[in-house]
């Protein structure tokens, strides 16, 4: 009778333990399969310049939610579905929906690559779903980089300064980095990729996201080898956003502008990361670079940038979300208006033929003339067939 009556203690007191464990995990607030609305309007416009509203991120994370959540937001006009939530924009890919924590801690709505339009004042939901689960394989930009060089096992790698190489494009012809056009104190990489753009006899700088006003800033008060690349009239400074796939003339420009100067170019942005990439995708595929070489030199920006390694999850899911989007893109223009509506987790282009892709975007979407996109092609390769 003593060992039963022990027996049913024990039981009694396992039974508390792990009930109130159970008490714990299933707290509703810990779930992240909850649903929950919050509704909010906007003030004006973030650092991000999309909509900004009066909901503070400590209402969402209250109620459950927590960075990597998943919302559906809702405005006076649409609904975009899977949109992430975020901090001061880490974790982000191009034409990712965001629900980003400002630095006030306040909340922003939008997408890279097409703007998420609100009025002021108008009412905006945001509907908790889930979690993503690519949130927890992302990089976390910002989050492992450092502006010293120290941190990096290289000058190149610190300034994300490297050949682009694959298919017929001819050695020493085109480069790839992080801007050199930034003040020292601003940001120290600059000047190790102008010391390796001297060093590799850069000609032709392609500026992507400076603007005629921003370059006229940097002659005047720059002293440096890209600068004076600049003070020459050897560049192009398109202006390009986010929106790159959209801002069609620019992209001709810089097009245009390999084909009317000779090489060796340095292709750059502010990083080297988002628009460089989009850019020197296109021309290493018209180059007839393999899916290999095109995905090892968009994923390497990300490797040098943020200290991933190749082969780790990682580096799979800036492969998912720069070459293939990018690549998707550009074999479907006629789904660049409608990018909100892409299903980024539904998409397959391991059967496209990336030259034949390339090819059609710049002769039928873009207008290029068969007898232009001979001479880029002149411009860039060893061989011309």
């Amino acid at each position: 009778m003593k060992s039963d009556y022990n027996a049913l203690i024990a039981a009694a007191i396992v039974i508390f333990l792990f009930g109130g464990s159970l008490v714990v995990c299933f707290d509703p607030f810990e779930d992240e399969d909850e649903t929950f609305t919050v509704t909010g309007e906007v003030t004006g416009l973030s650092s991000y310049n999309q909509p900004k509203l009066d909901i503070k991120a400590d209402e969402l994370y209250e109620k459950g939610a927590c960075l990597g959540s998943t919302f559906t937001i809702t405005t006076e006009d649409d609904t975009y579905d899977g949109a992430i939530l975020l901090e001061r924009y880490k974790a982000i890919f191009m034409f990712d929906i965001f629900v980003n924590v400002e630095v006030d801690g306040y909340i922003s709505i939008g997408c890279v690559g097409m703007l998420i339009t609100a009025d002021n004042g108008s009412e905006v939901t945001l509907t908790h779903t889930g979690h993503s689960k690519r949130y927890d394989s992302t990089p976390l930009y910002n989050a492992g980089d450092t502006n010293k060089r120290a941190d990096y096992s290289s000058d190149a790698v610190f300034a994300n300064f490297y050949e682009v190489t694959g298919g017929d494009i001819a050695p020493g012809v085109l480069y790839r980095s992080f801007s050199p056009l930034n003040s020292p104190d601003k940001s120290q990489r600059s000047a190790f990729v102008d010391d390796l753009a001297e060093e590799v006899g850069v000609e032709f700088e392609i500026a992507l996201s400076y603007s005629e006003a921003k370059i006229k800033i940097v002659t005047e008060t720059l002293d440096s080898y890209c600068s004076d690349l600049c003070k020459s009239g050897n560049y192009v400074a398109p202006d390009m956003g986010y929106l790159y796939f959209q801002q069609k003339e620019k992209t001709i420009n810089v097009l245009r502008a390999i084909i009317d100067n000779d090489g060796p170019y340095l292709v750059h942005c502010n990083v080297g990361r988002d628009r460089t990439g989009f850019t020197v995708l296109l021309l290493q595929a018209l180059c007839g670079c393999t899916a290999e070489e095109m995905i090892e030199c968009e994923a390497r920006a990300f490797c040098n940038l943020y200290h991933i390694e190749p082969g780790s999850k990682e580096y799979k899911a800036v492969v998912e979300c720069t070459y293939d989007r990018n690549m998707y893109l550009m074999a479907n223009t006629d789904k660049i208006p409608d990018i909100l509506e892409i299903d980024w987790t539904d998409i397959d282009v391991s059967s496209v033929d990336t030259y034949e892709a390339a090819y059609s975007y710049c002769t039928d979407y873009l207008g290029l003339t068969a007898g232009e996109v001979l001479q880029l092609q002149e411009k860039l390769c060893a061989r011309v067939d």
